[in-house]
């Protein structure tokens, strides 16, 4: 065998060792939980709640404001895992053909299930995509399915040029409504819209979620709006917005219903200290807002606080010496 021969035969066997599939190709461009997941520091054996936190909160116990924005991003990643769910549940079967430029996994139908679900990806460019999840009853003709999930990608590459599992920029939107013309569903309604970016295990990544038309959890018969908004850099702590209209306040012997809207900004460093800033605002309040601030430390206990609405009002510590973050910012949702 000549040298030129060998070299030839060796570059082969390279090209033909490091090719991605065209079936894992794209499976590694569908949303994964690690790219979409908002992270915030977390107190180890510590339950959460919503509610019911009023009856430790104050100077150096559990922050009211920590646990809120822990359990606001419980909601997010929530959503997150609905679309992830329906994802995974279809891609665990091989898919049912695969082109150079589409992959397309059934129709199937799990045993016992009266919906039928059908999962398309599309390369659309060079290291972009598209995919559409869609469902229809199990009986129903194929011109019945409508699109449940629907989303882009563009993939990050390896120093081989693949994509890369889990990193990548792009958006997805998980249409409720749609769900609930199908046989089987669940009791949400609306929407939820997801923008990521995690380019690499280094970079800052985002996650930019939206809610259209839900259920107000005060009054079922309403609907309403909120926007999430995250960042965090590995090593360098976090931040994360949050946006909600509802009917948060109601004057004195009013029926009034005027929503108004509540914005939270949540600040905090890699060792888990942190601030929350919050405003109230519109509405039945006219003109006026309310606003509160709380900082915690490394072990997420409440060291300052500042509330314009309490009366008498709330207030301790020192911001300058207490706080991880000076001054006060509020969310621009």
């Amino acid at each position: 065998m000549t040298f030129r021969k060998s070299l030839l035969i060796s570059a082969l066997m390279l090209v033909g060792c490091g090719r991605m599939s065209r079936e894992d190709e794209f499976r590694a461009v569908l949303p994964t939980q690690e790219m979409v997941a908002v992270k915030t520091p977390e107190k180890s054996g510590q339950a959460l709640m919503a509610e019911g936190t009023g009856a430790q909160s104050g100077q150096n116990q559990l922050s009211d404001l920590y646990v809120l924005t822990r359990v606001t991003t419980v909601v997010v990643n929530g959503g997150t895992l609905a679309v992830l769910g329906l994802v995974d549940a279809v891609t665990k079967y091989p898919p049912t053909s695969v082109t150079n430029d589409t992959a397309v996994w059934g129709p199937h139908t799990e045993a016992l299930a009266r919906n039928t679900w059908k999962l398309t990806v599309k390369k659309t460019g060079d290291h972009t995509y598209s995919y559409a999840l869609s469902a229809k009853a199990k009986d129903a003709a194929d011109s019945a399915f409508v699109d449940i999930v629907t989303g882009t990608h563009t993939a990050s590459l390896d120093a081989a040029g693949e994509p890369m599992k889990g990193f990548g920029q792009g958006e997805f939107k998980l249409d409720w409504d749609k769900a609930a013309t199908l046989p089987e569903h669940d009791n949400n309604v609306g929407s939820f819209s997801v923008k990521y970016s995690r380019l690499d295990d280094k970079s800052t990544a985002t996650v930019d979620a939206s809610f259209r038309q839900i259920k107000d959890d005060k009054d079922s018969s309403k609907r309403v709006d909120a926007d999430y908004r995250y960042a965090a850099t590995p090593g360098q702590g976090g931040q994360f917005d949050y946006k909600l209209n509802q009917d948060w306040y109601k004057p004195e012997g009013s029926s009034s219903a005027a929503p108004e809207t509540l914005t939270i900004k949540s600040r905090w460093q890699e060792t888990g200290a942190g601030r929350s800033d919050v405003k109230l605002a519109g509405g039945d309040l006219g003109t006026e807002e309310a606003t509160a601030s709380e900082c915690w430390n490394a072990s997420f206990a409440s060291v300052y606080l500042r509330a314009s609405y309490t009366f008498p009002q709330v207030r301790y510590g020192t911001e300058n010496t207490d706080c991880a973050f000076t001054p006060a910012v509020y969310s621009s949702l």
